[in-house]
């Protein structure tokens, strides 16, 4: 079993360090340079954007992944996303990685980066180049919190989150952090997220990564866009002296399970701290003919404005919810299809249900609710999550660049 370790982070695991400081970047004033480091070099597992346009720090950090699976330390500026800026661009997140590998003393190939913010900017290189001497200054080991404030745009909320578990082989943690709250769609969302352990982990790990990212970080939607700069990073640097090949099978399912409520509960997050968001809801298919087929379509709900401002209005409109699950281009028989918002069912066998309307109004006034369509055509089911969609969020991003 797991423990959520209270105000935990990416620095809960052994061996991790971090900083948050005001370079100048953001208008606002706000913390906008954060770095996290690791004592011992890291295995890195990443996932990128799937979007065709891939801003800078993406392709730099890709071009290093290629011939590298460890690193040392990942640098990250919020407020200017470095997307669409050229071979400048470019030039600037190698510059950022190289002048963190210098003032950290670590070896050439070392370093990540990541950019959030405004697309379309070139890099305030002059306040980058005096940030990074400060972050190093400032490294420590109780600076999660910094650390998450510092990559935060739009968000209201820090995402932060850290678990500990028992082995037979000695106490490992998994830390965490991440940053979205708009242009948030799979694959991925508009997000940074940023996972720690100090388990040794073996390579062929990728594969529980990616499927723990399908169920998480690639589960949640708020607007349906797929933003230049999303980025998802598993360091695990082996501190705690604990490697996965050498716990019993017992204890790899526990760390695999503690490891997927870290980051999907970092997901959940970033939904529940939607721009303008009022609501979370999950979005769950049952009975589907496959996993895929039912992820797809939870995802695809999740993406209907029209079902997003009925959440918002408080409105149980299950036609709008019928209507895109037919949509989604999955599998589904109407007249075997079930409906229910929290446990009140409103539709059986595809019809309408005579439902106390109270007790409905009472499930979609809720913060925070499920939706279940139980399909009756398989054996499989998923959940995605999304929020409703609010004036808030219009005008958000109506003034984004102003």
């Amino acid at each position: 079993m797991y423990s959520v370790l209270e105000k935990g982070g990416v620095c809960s695991p052994k061996g991790f360090t971090a900083s948050g400081i005001c370079a100048g970047i953001k208008a606002s004033g706000n913390a906008d340079m954060a770095l996290l480091k690791s004592e011992k070099a890291a295995r890195c597992f990443s996932v990128f954007t799937t979007n065709k346009v891939k801003a800078a720090p993406v392709l730099y950090d890709k071009a290093v992944l290629e011939h590298a699976h460890r690193a040392s330390a990942v640098i990250v500026n919020s407020g200017n996303a470095n997307a669409c800026t050229g071979e400048q661009g470019y030039a600037d997140a190698e510059r950022m990685a190289i002048l963190t590998e210098s003032a950290l003393n670590l070896t050439p190939k070392s370093v990540l980066v990541c950019s959030t913010g405004v697309i379309g900017h070139l890099m305030p290189m002059e306040k980058i180049e005096a940030g990074i001497p400060k972050l190093v200054e400032k490294l420590h080991a109780e600076a999660s919190e910094e650390f998450g404030r510092a990559i935060l745009t739009t968000d209201l909320a820090l995402k932060s989150l850290a678990v500990e578990i028992t082995t037979s082989k000695g106490t490992v943690t998994i830390g965490g952090a991440c940053k979205g709250s708009g242009m948030i769609h799979p694959n991925m969302a508009t997000m940074l997220a940023f996972i720690t352990t100090d388990v040794e982990l073996p390579i062929d790990f990728f594969a529980e990564f990616r499927a723990n990212i399908a169920d998480s970080f690639n589960a949640i939607t708020v607007d349906g866009d797929t933003s230049t700069n999303d980025t998802c990073f598993l360091l695990a640097n082996g501190m705690s002296g604990v490697s996965y090949d050498d716990m019993s099978l017992s204890e790899q399912g526990e760390f695999r399970a503690a490891l997927m409520i870290v980051m999907k509960e970092l997901a959940k997050d970033i939904v529940r701290d939607g721009e303008g968001a009022t609501k979370l809801i999950e979005l769950c298919i049952e009975k589907a003919e496959s996993h895929e087929e039912a992820l797809k379509m939870a995802r695809f709900i999740g993406t209907s404005n029209l079902a997003k401002c009925a959440m918002f209005g408080e409105d149980p409109n299950w036609g709008r919810i019928l209507s895109s699950a037919g949509s989604s281009g999955c599998n589904m028989v109407a007249e075997h299809t079930d409906l229910f918002f929290g446990d009140v069912q409103v539709l059986a066998g595809g019809r309408p249900v005579d439902c106390d309307r109270e007790k409905l109004l009472a499930v979609v006034r809720q913060r925070e609710y499920k939706v279940t369509l139980v399909l009756n055509i398989g054996f499989a089911s998923a959940s995605a999550f999304t929020c409703d969609l609010s004036y808030d969020y219009v005008k958000i991003n109506a003034e984004y660049t102003t």
